[in-house]
């Protein structure tokens, strides 16, 4: 069972302006919460390895992943080498809880589809894409990996997998 968190690391990508953005909030949630936040820029694949061993090195508790092409697209190696230095890791997405990360707490990808779906009818039916509302997601996904956890020998309080929408096994 982990305690309470007091360090923690993000691993970001910074040539993406919106990240940018997500990592000083990150960083400002983390301070008002009393953790220390490592941050872990990533500008290519090769940057993920020594990002690992610096969040090791630091001894850090959990790694939050943000969603980016570079990581989303390098999750396997994210995870796989969270996993080999014991630490948590939480992404955004449900397919990478399914693929050994801790857990993920994201837009509901889906419902994301859907929603692009009705826009493109909208557009194929003459709509100006201008004239079309900016639609933020409506459904958030938690998913939680018991398997991950149990390897971390970490105990997942029951009252989150409660709330979660995914629990594997």
């Amino acid at each position: 069972m982990m305690g309470s968190m007091t360090k923690a690391a993000l691993i970001w990508a910074p040539v993406n302006p919106q990240q940018v953005l997500l990592a000083q909030q990150t960083q400002e949630a983390a301070r008002g919460l009393g953790i220390e936040l490592l941050s872990l820029p990533l500008i290519t694949a090769t940057d993920i390895v020594p990002a690992l061993a610096e969040a090791e090195m630091a001894q850090v508790q959990a790694i939050v992943v943000a969603a980016d092409p570079l990581t989303i697209s390098n999750a396997r190696a994210i995870i796989d080498g969270c996993t080999a230095r014991g630490l948590p890791s939480m992404h955004t997405f449900v397919f990478e809880t399914r693929s050994g990360a801790l857990m993920s707490y994201g837009a509901d990808l889906l419902e994301n589809y859907r929603s692009a779906a009705g826009y493109i009818d909208q557009i194929l039916r003459g709509a100006k894409v201008a004239d079309l509302p900016f639609q933020e997601p409506t459904r958030l996904t938690l998913s939680v990996n018991l398997g991950t956890a149990r390897s971390l020998r970490i105990a997942v309080p029951p009252s989150l997998l409660a709330r979660a929408d995914e629990v594997i096994e």
